[in-house]
């Protein structure tokens, strides 16, 4: 039964609710006081809030307001005047609907309904949020690109939408994929990991897709295949930009349709699946290029999560380092507590072309060489002891054109801050979008 807790409305209102609102659907509890509301909240549990517009001594508007600062309570604020200030104002101090009198029964029902799934959705957002936070430690990072990336996760993670994870190799896009499964509502259910690349051609079908007993030679059983695995839950298609043309187009159908067959097979598999996919590659480049069937990439385009580089996070470098140091230390029961101030400064010198997976294993390496609680120069692959500090000033010839000029003064930045546009953007005293707009225009 739905709780409702009726605030300071007028006799001819209350009635009114009280008459349309069944009691084998509704509990209803009253207060004619502010004070008196908030005696009842301690004391029962309620689902909704309904008050008038005026309160004693205090506006509705007001109690709407401390209510959603100390609850999760939704509050349906119903007024005998229909000023659109008033409902402005009651919808920003968090009310989730605004009503004017006289009422049909069938509306305030629906404001009721609508008021729960808002209550329900706040619920679920807190949990998330809680789940993502006990399970921070796999997704590492104060940048604003990391932050922007929890953002999404968390946005997309209750939903059934496709997910497409782009960035270079070894940026963690199978972390991502987990934390997304993690978060949703099918976390128990199955969790199936593909790599696309890895398998031939001629066995992908098969491993997606199962096949029937005798389907080919060597096919001595029937066999399930990733996609029948995974019904009810997730499955994560990682390197998707290396699926064959032949093969795209039956993923294509699975996507659409929630259907297909096993190979040498005739019947036809229902399956429920959210599909997260993941590439290094430039899918749009790969359309244009034909190796990419543009009506599979518009399907999967549904949600993008970039992730950015780690030459473009470099204030996330030390913070990983640090975490992989305790993690490798651990685990290896070594007393290696941290890095020498010569270490750090390669790891901030350094480009990291391999990304986080290439900091993780240099720093995996680092504490089995190391002999002492901080890690050394000696401990570190040759590549880290030639990282140069790019010069501060740059030369310019007489006679070159503006536009020549500024390519090379954006060039000679992007080298200096290794790569990181964010920096260099800071650097060059323009905006992130405008320094992406010059890159695209040289």
């Amino acid at each position: 039964m739905i709780r409702l807790l009726l605030v300071c409305l007028d006799d001819q209102t209350r009635l009114f609710l009280l008459k349309h609102l069944s009691n084998k659907e509704y509990v209803f509890s009253v207060a004619n006081s502010h004070k008196k509301a908030w005696e009842i909240l301690k004391q029962k549990e309620c689902d909704v809030i309904v008050a008038g517009h005026k309160l004693p001594r205090t506006s509705a508007l007001d109690f709407v307001k401390e209510i959603s600062k100390k609850s999760l309570l939704p509050v349906i604020v119903i007024s005998g005047q229909p000023e659109v200030k008033d409902a402005t104002q009651a919808i920003r101090n968090g009310a989730c609907d605004f009503l004017v009198l006289p009422l049909r029964p069938v509306e305030l029902k629906k404001a009721i309904i609508q008021a729960l799934r808002a209550k329900k959705m706040m619920l679920e957002n807190i949990r998330l949020k809680k789940t993502f936070m006990e399970n921070k430690s796999n997704l590492i990072g104060t940048s604003s690109a990391m932050q922007r990336v929890r953002e999404q996760i968390l946005q997309v993670a209750p939903t059934k939408s496709t997910v497409l994870i782009i960035g270079e190799s070894g940026t963690g896009k199978e972390l991502i994929a987990e934390s997304i499964y993690n978060l949703s509502p099918r976390v128990g259910k199955p969790f199936v990991k593909v790599n696309c690349g890895a398998l031939p051609e001629s066995l992908l079908e098969s491993e997606l897709f199962g096949h029937e007993k005798g389907a080919f030679t060597g096919a001595l059983s029937k066999r399930k295949g990733r996609f029948e695995l995974a019904d009810s839950g997730t499955i994560f298609l990682d390197e998707i930009g290396e699926m064959p043309l032949s093969m795209q187009v039956k993923l294509l159908r699975v996507l659409e349709a929630g259907e297909f067959e096993r190979v040498g097979g005739e019947n036809t598999i229902k399956v429920n699946v959210r599909v997260i996919a993941a590439t290094n590659k430039n899918l749009e480049e790969e359309v244009k290029a034909g190796r990419f069937r543009a009506d599979l990439y518009y399907r999967l385009n549904v949600f993008v999560i970039e992730v950015p580089p780690l030459r473009d996070r470099q204030e996330d470098v030390l913070l990983l380092a640090h975490y992989f140091l305790h993690q490798f230390a651990r685990e290896s029961k070594k007393d290696v507590k941290g890095f020498t101030p010569e270490v750090e400064k390669a790891f901030l010198s350094y480009n990291w072309p391999g990304n986080v997976r290439e900091l993780k294993h240099v720093i995996e390496r680092a504490v089995i060489l190391a002999r002492s609680p901080y890690v050394g120069m000696d401990s570190l692959p040759p590549k880290l002891h030639t990282v140069a500090e790019p010069s501060a000033f740059i030369t310019l010839p007489l006679g070159l054109k503006m536009e020549q000029i500024e390519k090379i003064i954006i060039e000679k930045t992007l080298t200096y801050t290794k790569g990181n546009k964010q920096a260099a953007a800071e650097m060059l005293g323009i905006s992130l979008a405008t320094l992406y707009r010059r890159l695209k225009e040289m």
